[in-house]
């Protein structure tokens, strides 16, 4: 068999993947290749007699009409052109034409069309534009910026939120962006650059960059490089940035209080811990290392345990196996027997972490010199107790006597019975004597009187009322005087104010307010109704506490009355019998629900004059 070239080339004709056809400078056609099946689906026969221009999409038809028509006049002329054509199925089919105008050529005489399916590539184009317009709009729209550098670092691109952020055009960022780049940043934004160019594809950062804002401000910016240079959409390096400046600037705020809670924590008067889900100590401040007198690491875990009495940390361990973490946990801890063993009171609390571990927060604060004063400050009460009942009584009993002596002077009876009256006088005087006697003993006494130093008395007395209020108050001290004298009894002031002190203590909530303040009051006629008008010193105990209602404020000084649950109802009362005896009184001004003001007042003294005649005075 030969095979000859016009026979493969009708071969290929036959089975090509795009089809030709032969029309006239009118357009008419005059052939067309079998291939036309494989593209259109028609047969060469049916091909032929479908009417001029009626395979284009009405759409198409006056493009392509004109296109032909530019070719017919142009000899030796070929153009290309997309268009709609109709398959034999009744859908569209995109195609590409190259019309070759050979009619000068002896062998054609006519207009040569090579028609090709390319739908697909249409179609794939068309959703790729679509894709990248929707990108650039969401990447337009976004909050961050972004922007295609080319390999020297020029922006080739970048999105207009540019100038939301800094308040420059985007062309002004294209030609001189390092102009508005923080002169510290630019070496480590080299940096950043530069491994993304050595590793294409692989994100480099985040780096801070400080761009200025028009106004003058500077903002922060976390910068993310990628090289997609050979990306053939990108083809450059992706600069992504955000806008961190308020979070910076939290972070600064945050690492400073966080360094001043790490000091308050360290400086703090009693000690505290933090201790993990099963109950091992994690940290403990300086306080209680120091206290202890041990490296705070050697506390850690289950270092801890050292410190206390055996029996009391088995204790503690079966209560928090049982504590649910609600609330606070309180109890008291003995420390290891030693000459100087004390009392601590531990307290817990359990907060919820981030990360859902129960940890604990632990406090540990020495009770012990506060329970040997609350013990001391009991057996006053009590001591104060049983002597009002004394006086009381025999008071009562003073006045039944004299009644009956009384009754006894009346009777007109016969001397010898008279002599009986005489020697029931006589018993009813000794009894008499005896109930002044015990009068005396429940009356407070003036103690060792003294000109004092009323301010230095209070300074000196701060540090154990701090004791006593530690944790269920904040107490402050002030004095607006210095050298005035009052006279007084030291020890008997001292008490004077602790009673106010601790009533001021008991009326507040947990770290409530009590301020203690020493003053020249100038009283008048209108002052306290024991005090003379004179210049007195003023010590006031204030609190935020729940005040006093208007009903109870009258009744405030009376023996036995008290709105406390607990209370006897005598500190008042015998702090103000103590203050008068000394010439001065006791105010009270009260707002109920807002806090109570207690005012001793005492008179000045000059340091040139002598305190009256009483021995005891000096």
């Amino acid at each position: 068999m030969v095979v000859t070239p016009a026979a493969v080339t009708a071969a290929a004709l036959d089975h090509a993947s795009e089809f030709h056809q032969l029309t006239d400078v009118y357009g008419e056609l005059m052939w067309v290749s079998p291939a036309v099946r494989a593209v259109l689906g028609y047969s060469q026969d049916e091909f032929m007699c479908i009417p001029n221009w009626s395979l284009v999409h009405p759409d198409d038809v006056e493009r392509v009409r004109r296109i032909n028509t530019e070719l017919a006049l142009d000899a030796e002329s070929r153009r290309r052109v997309r268009y709609r054509a109709r398959h034999a199925d009744d859908s569209w089919r995109w195609v590409e034409a190259v019309v070759s105008n050979m009619q000068n050529r002896a062998d054609v005489g006519g207009i040569v069309t090579t028609v090709r399916d390319v739908t697909s590539q249409v179609v794939a184009k068309r959703r790729l534009s679509q894709s990248e317009r929707r990108l650039r709009s969401i990447v337009s729209s976004a909050g961050d910026v972004i922007a295609i550098l080319d390999e020297m670092g020029s922006i080739e691109y970048i999105t207009p939120t540019v100038a939301t952020l800094l308040q420059r055009s985007a062309a002004l960022m294209q030609d001189d962006w390092a102009r508005y780049l923080h002169p510290d940043d630019l070496e480590s934004m080299g940096e950043a650059f530069s491994e993304a160019l050595d590793d294409p594809g692989v994100t480099k950062g985040p780096t801070d960059l400080r761009m200025l804002r028009g106004d003058g401000e500077w903002l922060t910016f976390e910068a993310l490089f990628t090289d997609y240079r050979t990306d053939p959409i990108v083809r450059g390096i992706v600069l992504n940035a955000r806008d961190v400046t308020d979070r910076r600037r939290a972070e600064v705020n945050e690492r400073a209080n966080q360094t001043i809670f790490n000091a308050l924590v360290e400086m703090a008067p009693v000690g505290i811990f933090l201790a993990d889900a099963s109950g091992e100590w994690t940290y403990a401040n300086a306080r209680i290392s120091s206290d202890f007198e041990v490296e705070a690491s050697e506390l850690l875990g289950t270092g801890w345990r050292q410190l206390f009495d055996a029996a009391d940390v088995v204790r503690l361990r079966s209560e928090l196996a049982r504590w649910d973490g609600q609330g606070r946990y309180v109890t008291e801890l003995r420390t290891r027997h030693s000459p100087d063993a004390r009392e601590l009171r531990l307290t817990l609390s359990r907060p919820q972490s981030a990360d859902g571990e129960l940890g604990a927060v632990g406090t540990l604060e020495d009770v012990t010199s506060r329970r040997g004063l609350d013990e001391m400050l009991l057996d006053g009460a009590a001591l104060g107790s049983v002597a009002g009942v004394v006086g009381s009584a025999a008071h009562d009993l003073h006045n039944l006597l004299a009644s009956i002596g009384f009754q006894l002077g009346l009777l007109a009876l016969p001397d010898d019975e008279g002599d009986r009256v005489s020697a029931a006088n006589e018993a009813i005087d000794r009894a008499c004597d005896i109930t002044e006697d015990l009068m005396a003993m429940s009356r407070p006494s003036r103690g060792h009187v003294a000109a004092l130093d009323v301010g230095d008395v209070i300074k000196g007395l701060s540090d154990m009322l701090r004791v006593l209020v530690e944790h269920a108050a904040d107490l402050d001290f002030s004095s607006d005087v210095d050298g005035l004298l009052a006279a007084a009894d030291r020890s008997g002031l001292e008490r004077v104010v602790t009673n106010l002190v601790v009533n001021a203590r008991d009326a507040v909530e947990p770290r409530g307010k009590i301020a203690v303040s020493v003053s020249l009051a100038e009283i008048g006629d209108d002052g306290p109704e024991s005090c003379e008008a004179g210049s007195y010193v003023a010590i006031s105990v204030t609190d935020n506490g729940c005040g006093i209602a208007d009903a109870f404020l009258n009744r405030m000084f009376e023996p036995y009355f008290t709105t406390k649950e607990d209370g006897n109802g005598i500190g008042l009362a015998a702090s103000r019998r103590t203050i008068r005896g000394w010439g001065g009184d006791i105010g009270v001004d009260s707002i109920e629900g807002r806090g109570t003001t207690m005012t001793v007042y005492l008179p000045v003294i000059d340091r040139a004059v002598t305190l009256g005649t009483d021995p005891s005075v000096t």
